[in-house]
C-alpha cells in the first residue's frame, strides 16, 4: 500500500468511528450499532494490513477512539 493509500484508509477509518459515534449518540438501534462496529473493524484491518508495508511515520498513528 503507497503512503496515499495508506493515508486514505487512515481517513476512512476515522470516518467509519464518526458514523459510529454519531449513531449512539442519536440512540440508533443495537443492530445499526453492531453493523456500524464491523465496518469500523474492517477499515482497521485494512488500515493495519497497510501500515505493515508503509514508512514507520504512518505506523505511529492512533486508532480513533483509542485513548
Amino acid at each position: 500500500m503507497t503512503p496515499a493509500e495508506l493515508e486514505h484508509a487512515h481517513q476512512r477509518m476515522q470516518q467509519r468511528w464518526y458514523e459510529l459515534v454519531q449513531a449512539e449518540q442519536q440512540g440508533a438501534s443495537t443492530h445499526e450499532l453492531e453493523r456500524l462496529y464491523d465496518r469500523y473493524m474492517r477499515s482497521v484491518e485494512v488500515y493495519n494490513q497497510g501500515s505493515k508495508s508503509c514508512p514507520v511515520k504512518y505506523q505511529e498513528r492512533r486508532f480513533p477512539g483509542v485513548a
